[in-house]
């Protein structure tokens, strides 16, 4: 079976510059073909709409438009499926979470032309090639396999539960280049920090500490997304000039790693995250974890604060990276 997100948001979009992401769910594609369409080709439904408030049918959406927006100055596109009653948006670029405000508002297109559900984002996940710190010592974080102990930040060895894998090729990367990988620079923070170039997923998230960071959020150490980080001196975003394979590591709950010197974030089935997978993938998942069927309280909280891209730019010139703590 397949899955996408639905976000339900405060009010809507047409008039109204700012509003919220309240909530998140993962779908079931009922669909009898790969297209979200208003109205659907053949009149049948498009998604199981069972377990959501306010919304009673999938085959004929009272509304269906495309708008632009930002969430901290990072563009997004999503389509607007309802508007009396309760909002329910699907993102189709960028990335937002529950919570986040989709501000700038404006309309695109009206009726939107259909979404292809494979192509409803995006990747959270480190790169073939990585070595990750296991009690054995640095290994290429490919050869792990479920039950291999990892090394956690609390210095716990603890167990993969599951890992999964996505290949993107250059022809793929270049159709959607946000998707390209982000490359930080051996010794980019201190001498053998990173011990070797490393690369991550845009959204992968990096640990780090800043004084500024600590006087503004109250916190010494956060986690930000590679993508906020890109500086054009040791951090950058890769053309897309050669595939890459994305490679998710999961753990009972949200953890810490070590990765070329680095300590970076396992794999968290967030609501964005989820709705990139390949629908074998899901269905994988959701065997070991049925409780992330419920998006918003299935896997717990992240391991650390998390900053957003636009909060990442504002630090960056001060941040670095904690050894330990």
């Amino acid at each position: 079976m397949n899955f996408f997100t639905l976000y339900q948001v405060s009010a809507d979009p047409l008039g109204n510059p700012n509003v919220t992401v309240t909530n998140a769910f993962q779908v079931a594609i009922t669909d009898n073909d790969n297209q979200l369409e208003n109205p659907d080709a053949d009149g049948s439904q498009q998604f199981d709409v069972s377990g959501i408030a306010g919304l009673n049918t999938s085959e004929d959406f009272q509304v269906f438009e495309n708008y632009t927006a930002n969430v901290g100055g990072s563009p997004v596109t999503f389509t607007l499926l309802q508007w009396q009653g309760t909002q329910y948006i699907v993102v189709t670029s960028g990335q937002v979470a529950v919570n986040d405000v989709l501000s700038g508002n404006t309309l695109t297109q009206n009726p939107a032309s259909p979404s292809v559900y494979d192509t409803l984002p995006t990747f959270v996940c480190f790169t073939s090639g990585s070595l990750i710190l296991t009690p054995s010592g640095r290994r290429l974080i490919e050869t792990l396999e479920p039950g291999d102990e990892v090394i956690t930040a609390d210095g716990s060895a603890r167990p993969v539960r599951w890992i999964g894998r996505r290949q993107l090729s250059a022809q793929e990367l270049k159709r959607d280049p946000h998707l390209c990988p982000v490359r930080i620079r051996a010794d980019r923070f201190t001498e053998g920090c990173p011990s070797r170039d490393l690369l991550v997923s845009p959204q992968h998230r990096i640990a780090v500490t800043s004084a500024v960071m600590e006087l503004y959020y109250f916190d010494t150490v956060m986690l930000a997304p590679a993508k906020g980080m890109v500086d054009g001196q040791g951090i950058e975003q890769l053309p897309p000039e050669q595939g890459v394979e994305y490679i998710h590591i999961l753990f009972d709950k949200h953890e810490l790693v070590n990765v070329e010197g680095v300590w970076s974030e396992s794999f968290f089935p967030g609501d964005t995250t989820m709705s990139a997978m390949a629908p074998a993938t899901k269905r994988e998942l959701f065997e070991l974890f049925p409780e992330l069927m419920c998006s918003k309280t299935g896997y717990g909280e992240t391991a650390l604060p998390v900053l957003k891209p636009y909060e990442v730019r504002l630090l960056r010139s001060d941040l670095s990276v904690p050894m330990i703590w």
